[in-house]
């Protein structure tokens, strides 16, 4: 397989977007022109509010870009023109097109028309076609104003929690949602509508799942006493403002959970020198801990010294045996320097650590995939699939397996799946030109 797949499953190196902005004409059109054929484009498309995307697609005579032009019937305006950032080789060619207008706005709910069609190297237009279309949205995926860490051994020991399971609560934001439902930190969540979060890939899921706009309740454990609490969740496009402030005064009670904390958190942000300052102040018993090892691997990826990032998050595990997110980093980190194998054999058992997780088997068979062994993949992916059936990177690793396998409509139909849902539109890119577009006539 290709090796630029590996940024399918890791997502280090930023490819183009799928389309752009379109440009002026060329002032002098030469050489053939293009034609159309095959054309491909859904006529309903109900998605998440916020998350909406399709795919359109068209079997090119010759390299061009494709063309396709989002008009709203009302109006009769047009909301958008996507050009193709690259030219197309001859054959098929797709663009994911967001369901949004030139500005970035969310296109309203109706009717549209697409239009598809090309433009050739020399300026020549394809004659287009064009398909009726109507958006349909559900309701928005809610976003917590909270900083949440994983309560592994660490974290439970210094906070001096009663439970082992679930994601501590590091800080809050003063006057969001999440206060005024009552959550302080310190508090552990131990379920959010109705969804288990006691492990990582429970929490990812729940998090991705939760409605906007909507009162969900949220189990957790303060001290020995457990609570319910209702929260209503805005939107997942409201700017969450800054947790350094709350997070620095959490750290400051000299917490080794809540410097963790602090530390994962800037690494997110790019503060990597205020990271690495906390670091190195840690006492000698803290920095000597599996978690403290997580926090330095954590910043080594971040800054892409993967050797590096791959020797601490080996050293967590040998600390900490059931520390599913170090062997996930372990995984990550072979899978960028090509070792598909050690990449495969890392993620699985990050997949045995937590049996919640959707993107710790799809991973495996992503790996596998790039190992050039796509039979070995399908029970990996198949219960990726199994686990959670709206997650991208698992409907995108079946969806490959199948294709190499020989299935090419089901792997068709669970790859475009996975590209729709997938929000990174760089790795979107990357599964539509190395698998989708050689895998459809």
């Amino acid at each position: 397989m290709n090796r630029a797949h590996t940024k399918i499953a890791v997502a280090f190196g930023i490819l183009g977007l799928a389309g752009t902005a379109a440009t002026a004409p060329l002032l002098a059109a030469r050489g053939p022109t293009p034609v159309v054929s095959s054309p491909i484009s859904p006529r309903i498309v109900t998605a998440q509010q916020g998350h909406a995307r399709f795919l359109v697609g068209a079997r090119l005579s010759i390299p061009a870009r494709l063309v396709v032009r989002i008009t709203r019937v009302s109006t009769r305006r047009v909301m958008k023109t996507v050009v193709s950032s690259a030219i197309h080789r001859s054959g098929r060619a797709f663009l994911l097109i967001q369901a949004t207008d030139s500005l970035g706005y969310q296109l309203p709910q109706g009717a549209y028309t697409v239009f598809i069609g090309a433009t050739s190297a020399g300026g020549r237009n394809a004659r287009g076609h064009s398909y009726a279309l109507t958006l349909n949205y559900s309701p928005p995926r809610g976003v917590f104003d909270w900083y949440t860490v994983p309560n592994d051994g660490d974290i439970r020991t210094s906070l001096k929690l009663h439970t082992s399971s679930g994601q501590v609560v590091a800080a809050v934001h003063p006057g969001g949602a999440v206060a005024s439902a009552g959550i302080l930190r310190g508090d552990v969540i131990q379920s959010i509508n109705g969804l288990s979060v006691a492990s990582a890939g429970g929490y990812a899921r729940a998090v991705r799942l939760m409605p906007a706009s909507t009162p969900v309740t949220i189990q957790l454990l303060r001290g020995t006493t457990p609570l319910t609490k209702t929260i209503t969740a805005p939107p997942d496009w409201t700017t969450i403002p800054s947790m350094t402030s709350q997070l620095g005064a959490a750290a400051a009670t000299k917490a080794f959970g809540y410097g963790y904390a602090l530390v994962a958190y800037d690494v997110s942000i790019g503060h990597f020198g205020p990271a690495t300052r906390i670091i190195g102040a840690w006492s000698r018993a803290d920095a000597a801990t599996a978690t403290a090892q997580i926090a330095r691997a954590q910043l080594m990826a971040a800054e892409r010294r993967l050797p590096t990032a791959l020797t601490y998050w080996t050293k967590a595990l040998a600390l900490n045996g059931t520390l599913a997110q170090a062997a996930f980093g372990q995984g990550i980190a072979y899978d960028a320097i090509g070792n598909d194998a050690a990449a495969a054999n890392a993620f699985a058992h990050a997949a045995r650590l937590d049996g919640a997780s959707a993107a710790d088997p799809a991973y495996q068979a992503l790996a596998l995939e790039q190992a050039h062994l796509p039979y070995l993949a399908i029970p990996p992916a198949g219960a990726a699939v199994s686990i959670d059936s709206t997650d991208p990177n698992a409907l995108a690793a079946e969806g490959v397996a199948l294709i190499q396998t020989g299935q090419r409509a089901v792997g068709v139909s669970a790859l475009e799946h996975g590209v729709v849902l997938t929000d990174d539109p760089a790795r979107a890119q990357l599964l539509i030109s190395t698998f989708l577009e050689a895998s459809v006539p």
